[in-house]
């Protein structure tokens, strides 16, 4: 396995971006702690976010005392996200190598050389929007009506969405949770929605929700998750989703 050093570092931020697209990604982890580094090809700006007590297990959680090193590395909260960040550059990547070096060791006890993981994806983002969709799920959180509702369900069986799937099991759909007995699956409107979810990215594929809605009522999940830990999302129970499955044979019968 690789190990945690400057040279590594240096590396693998250089790429961010001297190659790829316009979301350019650099997860560092070890152990149970990460750092994501973002950029572009062809800028010097980068974008870091150093995980928090929110994303870590109860036994992994940093001390005050820990916490209070990301803040002297000029790291601070934003709205509506969990872990902080903080702006960089590329000028003097040994300078930040050896700063993230220092952070690792500080604030979550790896010291340089231990083993690690980088995980560099580049790229341009992911394409899938749906303003529309968010527009009616804000309406609907504040007006708890059933035309407001309806409108969502409509707007959803028109939807592309992201859904987490687990490649080691042929990317079928992720249990990213459970209702009583039962799986639930997590779908996102967009990229930026499920890095709210996993700030490190997880795997997924696009998918139509009206294709995904039978699958769901054939494998009798609990529910489906909608942008979890976002700042707009919901939750479709078993007897919705069965309601939605319903429309779409109606729809279908009369094609």
């Amino acid at each position: 396995m690789p190990t945690l050093t400057a040279d590594a570092l240096v590396h693998h931020l250089r790429q961010l971006t001297d190659a790829g697209g316009a979301d350019n990604r650099l997860v560092v982890a070890s152990r149970d702690y990460y750092m994501v580094f973002s950029g572009r090809h062809g800028e010097t700006d980068l974008r870091i976010e150093a995980v928090t007590n929110e994303h870590l297990p109860r036994a992994a959680e940093l001390t005050p005392g820990r916490r209070s090193v990301l803040t002297q590395h000029r790291f601070s909260e934003r709205p509506g996200r969990s872990n902080v960040h903080r702006a960089a550059t590329t000028t003097d990547l040994p300078s930040l190598a050896t700063e993230v070096l220092e952070i690792f060791a500080k604030a979550y006890g790896v010291d340089a050389g231990e083993p690690a993981e980088f995980d560099l994806h580049l790229g341009d983002p992911d394409p899938t929007r749906n303003p529309d969709l968010l527009r009616l799920m804000r309406v609907l959180s504040q007006r708890r009506d059933w035309d407001s509702r309806k409108m969502v369900y409509q707007a959803l069986l028109a939807a592309t969405m992201l859904l987490v799937v687990d490649p080691d099991n042929d990317n079928e759909p992720l249990a990213a949770g459970t209702l009583g007995a039962f799986p639930s699956w997590a779908v996102f409107t967009d990229i930026d929605a499920l890095r709210l979810w996993q700030p490190k990215g997880a795997p997924f594929k696009q998918i139509a929700i009206a294709d995904l809605v039978p699958k769901t009522v054939d494998k009798r999940i609990g529910s489906l998750l909608i942008n979890p830990k976002g700042n707009i999302g919901g939750e479709l129970y078993m007897n919705e989703l069965d309601s939605l499955y319903g429309a779409l044979q109606r729809r279908a019968s009369k094609i």
